[in-house]
């Protein structure tokens, strides 16, 4: 007679310590896409228009000009790659090389922006902390050079839309999220034709916050069955 004894099927269970690491990315993310959204409102308008700004703009509200950007540039280079590494969990087999490609494009693109926006910052700052009789050819100097002044910024931000794109198409591709989080996340190409500054600015942001902090919940209720 058999002794042979037949194990009951288990259902393997979560991994807690995944469970809470990918939560933490997740909360990361979330954070730094809620920073982002009042950003643009509180970001100045140049008087003179265009995209430089004078010293009159920048003396009177220099420490939050400060403030504001160090602030948007440190969220905007923990939320990014979070943003990427939680689309590549998501995206296992079916576009995963896309997602792969596009996070990695992402990272190396925030390295630049965050770097420009801290330097753009510095620049002004430190320009208006003198009296204007100094500081006004220091920034118009600053101004006639825009390759040093916004090359890095816009070259990472170009960078880190181009990733971002890349990363919708495995994300639509794989399934793993409704269709609606990567619509919403391809916002961030609608962002370099809407103004960013302003009340404007929300109807880019919010929609774009909104994925990443949908692409945070789905990659952390993905681990309830990993």
């Amino acid at each position: 007679m058999s002794t042979e004894t037949v194990r009951p099927a288990v259902a393997p269970s979560a991994d807690p310590v995944t469970r809470r690491r990918i939560g933490a990315v997740g909360l990361v993310l979330t954070i730094s896409n809620l920073i982002a959204m009042p950003g643009g409102v509180l970001w100045p308008e140049p008087s003179g228009g265009g995209e430089t700004y004078s010293y009159a703009d920048i003396q009177p509200l220099r420490d939050r000009w400060w403030g504001l950007l160090v602030l948007l540039a440190a969220g905007a280079l923990l939320g990014v790659p979070a943003q990427a590494f939680l689309t590549t969990y998501l995206v296992r087999k079916r576009g995963a090389a896309w997602a792969t490609a596009g996070g990695l494009m992402m990272w190396i693109g925030i390295a630049f922006q965050a770097v420009g926006v801290g330097g753009l910052a510095a620049a002004y700052y430190f320009a208006t902390g003198v009296d204007a009789t100094a500081g006004t050819p220091v920034i118009a100097s600053a101004n006639d050079d825009l390759l040093h002044l916004f090359g890095p910024m816009l070259a990472g931000a170009l960078l880190v839309a181009i990733g971002t794109v890349v990363q919708v198409v495995g994300l639509w591709r794989s399934h793993a999220v409704p269709r609606w989080v990567p619509l919403l996340v391809l916002f961030i190409v609608i962002s370099f034709v809407v103004p960013g500054n302003g009340w404007i600015g929300l109807t880019v942001q919010v929609p774009m916050a909104t994925g990443g902090i949908a692409i945070a919940y789905y990659a952390w209720r993905r681990t309830a069955v990993d």
